[in-house]
């Protein structure tokens, strides 16, 4: 697409700067001149939105929840989002760092003490020691797995179970637990996001006597 300067069109018509035209997001500005010619005007960026803005949106949304500074400390140590060990820990023990299972599970995250001794863990009922082996088991797993319903699989069926049938097994608290908690991450991390902000208005306003000549705005 050829691009003309602005002084090369001032004896064609005159552009005006002036915020008339709303701007579609990834649109550009273009003159299409009576010969059908078509040069593009160049529209201001829209303003970005800084990592540490995000980051801390995300605290903020988070904040109100039990244990938020532990569990963004843990999550950011092995490498997880927050959201994911929240909707973890929300599903295993509704956030009770005292709960025992019958099978034997210990604390927040409901470690089994096997799994707690693999990450050097040997009190699972100590909450910052138990979201942090949490944190890197559950690394651990989507670096094994990649996807989140294998992991969340493995994570409440074990691995091995995972390798055995393929995929989700066909357990019915598994079949519940996936979705369950699949879905409260989802809505965390929606929760934390910010809105992207939109594309200025075109600072371009076309004053011009020939009715050939167009402002037009494309995605082409």
């Amino acid at each position: 697409m050829q691009t003309l300067a602005l002084r090369a069109l001032l004896p064609l018509l005159s552009l005006l700067a002036a915020g008339t035209a709303a701007g579609a997001e990834d649109a550009d500005y273009r003159l299409r001149l009576s010969d059908h010619a078509s040069y593009r005007l160049y529209q201001p960026e829209a303003p970005k939105i800084s990592d540490s803005e995000r980051r801390q949106a995300r605290r903020e949304a988070l904040a109100g929840l039990p244990f938020s500074a532990q569990i963004e400390a843990a999550a950011e140590a092995g490498g997880i989002e927050p959201e994911l060990l929240h909707a973890v820990v929300h599903a295993e023990s509704a956030y009770n760092p005292h709960a025992v299972s019958p099978k034997g599970a210990l604390g927040l995250a409901q470690l089994m003490p096997s799994t707690a001794r693999q990450y050097g863990v040997h009190d699972a009922l100590k909450p910052a020691d138990n979201l942090r082996a949490s944190a890197r088991h559950l690394r651990d797993l989507m670096d094994h797995f990649g996807d989140i319903q294998l992991v969340l699989s493995a994570y409440n069926a074990g691995a091995g179970a995972v390798k055995k049938y393929g995929g989700v097994p066909p357990y019915a608290e598994t079949r519940a637990y996936v979705p369950k908690v699949a879905h409260r991450y989802e809505a965390l991390k929606k929760s934390a996001e910010v809105p992207e902000p939109p594309a200025p208005p075109s600072p371009y306003r076309l004053r011009a006597d020939d009715a050939a000549l167009r402002l037009v705005q494309t995605r082409d």
